[in-house]
């Protein structure tokens, strides 16, 4: 019996130390098991970032891109294309026609890019006009000058022939004295013959020169005109961007208060009350994307940072982190210029709503460069720096002044290549409406009450994704 207890004892040590053993196993197995499934979360954490930061960078080297013109080129085709662009218009000579001896180019080609280019040619542009109106002063003069001349010469011809003519009548008077003055008469009719066709003469080529001279005059201002034109044309393809380039983009969104945030700000030229029109991120051409709603800039928070109030939305398709804002009225950086024209029926009332036009444009920092006021009468005048002309409803009824000075802008405006906006589009664009139709929720509306107000209009369709509503600190503050 005694051994038969000790047997069982030993049996029961040998059973506990495996038990012992076989949990410590499990319990390290486990932990590496969880150390390896966190180690493969942060891997698979780590890759997305990787991935979303490869796309960023893309997105960002698309956007380079569009912004230089060369949307779907490769990096190697636009570096070729810049090199030619370079050597064509970066290497023009001061004096093209007859270069003088040591004749630089016009742009240090070490340091040209774009927009220095287009800097240098626009300077180049005003030296040209500068010329021209230099020439069209000196045609003035020299028809002036053509002019005296022609009628010193008809007086000199005058005068001659009245001698002549004198000289003849006494000659007849002393016909009777033939024998004693025959000789010397003769002489002195000879002589002023001969002055006569040498006055003629000179006169005649006087006038010729003046001819000449007022000719090569002309062709020289036609010239000049021809070459102001192509530096236009060169100007507009380089300088304008598509309209359907976007003005910012959407970082944050706040839906229960109603804000957004975008990336442009004091740095930008961007101010307060400026009107976006908002569309998805994967809209390229503003005219053809479907509107998702429109923001006013409420605030600038730093040099590329704004905060704006959401005037309209739809709750189908609510305004996202990420979506695009455009306005014809404001570019990044620089000041819009305007022509007006036409009827500017805004409400389609018949009326001539042209300074609330003006409004909008002046309140966001744009400048008129010329317009067609409510009595017809043209205002300013279309420049190479006139931008966008917006033509309102043709002047069927109105004035023949009216009519005239109309179709003069719109000449004006195809002779510098002056983009044209419809007032539609206009209206469209810029977000213009005739009474708001925003729907406001009270500050301690939540996210959950703008969703139950989108699942009760949307019973069959998809839910409205989750908006961020965490805002962003301001620029100023440090971040």
């Amino acid at each position: 019996m005694a051994r038969e207890s000790q047997g069982l004892q030993i049996l029961l040590i040998v059973f506990v130390m495996l038990a012992v053993v076989l949990g410590v196993t499990t319990y390290l197995y486990v932990k590496r098991a969880d150390e390896a499934t966190k180690a493969a979360a942060v891997a698979a954490s780590s890759e997305k970032t990787a991935k979303d930061e490869t796309a960023k960078k893309q997105s960002e080297c698309d956007d380079l891109k569009r912004l230089i013109g060369f949307p779907e080129r490769s990096t190697e085709e636009i570096k070729k294309q810049f090199a030619d662009d370079m050597a064509t218009y970066g290497n023009a000579k001061k004096s093209d026609a007859e270069p003088a001896a040591g004749d630089k180019p016009l742009f240090d080609s070490s340091t040209l890019y774009y927009s220095r280019l287009l800097a240098g040619m626009y300077k180049t542009l005003q030296d040209r006009t500068g010329e021209l109106i230099t020439s069209r002063a000196l045609v003035a003069d020299l028809q002036s000058r053509f002019k005296n001349r022609e009628a010193e010469k008809d007086a000199a011809i005058a005068a001659l022939s009245a001698g002549y003519g004198k000289l003849e009548s006494e000659a007849k008077k002393i016909a009777g004295d033939y024998t004693s003055g025959q000789e010397r008469n003769l002489a002195e009719t000879q002589d002023l013959v001969k002055n006569l066709e040498k006055v003629k003469k000179d006169a005649s080529d006087k006038q010729i020169a003046a001819a000449a001279l007022a000719k090569s005059a002309r062709e020289e201002v036609s010239k000049k005109e021809s070459e102001v034109k192509a530096l236009i044309i060169q100007r507009n393809q380089i300088d304008r961007p598509e309209m359907d380039v976007p003005s910012g983009e959407i970082t944050w969104v706040s839906l229960p208060n109603k804000m957004v945030w975008i990336n442009r700000g004091r740095a930008d030229g961007l101010q307060r009350q400026t009107k976006f029109t908002v569309y998805s991120a994967d809209s390229t051409i503003a005219a053809k994307a479907v509107k998702k709603g429109t923001v006013e800039v409420t605030r600038i928070e730093g040099d590329h940072m704004a905060q704006a109030r959401i005037l309209d939305d739809k709750i189908a398709d609510p305004i996202m982190a990420g979506d695009n804002v455009f306005t014809p009225l404001w570019s990044p950086g620089q000041q819009n210029h305007f022509a007006l024209t036409g009827i500017m029926n805004l409400d389609g009332d018949g009326r001539n709503q042209l300074s609330a036009v003006r409004g909008m444009i002046n309140e966001t920092g744009g400048k008129i460069d010329c317009e067609l006021d409510e009595q017809g009468h043209k205002q300013g005048a279309i420049t190479a720096n006139t931008r966008y002309i917006v033509i309102g409803d043709a002047p069927d009824k109105s004035s023949a002044e009216f009519k005239q000075n109309h179709n003069a802008i719109l000449h004006d405006a195809d002779r510098y290549q002056v983009h044209k906006l419809l007032l539609n589009d206009f209206k469209q664009q810029m977000s213009y409406q005739k009474s708001s139709s925003v729907e406001h929720f009270e500050n301690g509306a939540t996210t959950g009450d703008v969703n139950n107000r989108a699942a009760s209009a949307l019973k069959t369709s998809k839910a409205a994704p989750k908006a961020v509503t965490t805002a962003p600190k301001s620029e100023d503050s440090g971040n």
